[in-house]
């Protein structure tokens, strides 16, 4: 378990730098807004904000699913699926080392969304 703590606090600072630098990449597009006055060159600089603001969007949640994952470390209450609080395969767990959820319990959830869509 050691080695899954390991690799979860090396992408959570990963993607802690990369929403840094992506925040302050977005600073300097501010900038550029203001210099920039060709139409296009706006549009390029909104497509880019928000192709930037998407991505952000993905890795924060994604660090929130590190962070849950560290907490229920410390809890005790990790490699533990939500649904059925049976364990969740060490496979699983090296694959998707944030997964909440056993295979079963998953497959179930990702059915049951399937058929309300």
């Amino acid at each position: 378990m050691r080695s899954i703590r390991q690799e979860l606090e090396a992408k959570r600072d990963a993607l802690t730098s990369a929403i840094s630098s992506s925040t302050r990449a977005t600073r300097e597009g501010d900038h550029r807004r203001e210099i920039v006055k060709d139409p296009l060159g706006m549009a390029s600089l909104t497509h880019d904000d928000e192709v930037v603001a998407a991505v952000v969007d993905t890795r924060a949640r994604q660090l929130e699913e590190i962070d849950r994952a560290l907490a229920d470390m410390d809890a005790g209450r990790y490699g533990i699926c939500r649904e059925c609080g049976e364990e969740i395969a060490k496979a699983r767990l090296k694959i998707l080392p944030f997964a909440t959820r056993c295979v079963a319990c998953q497959a179930r959830l990702e059915q049951g969304l399937g058929r309300a869509a």
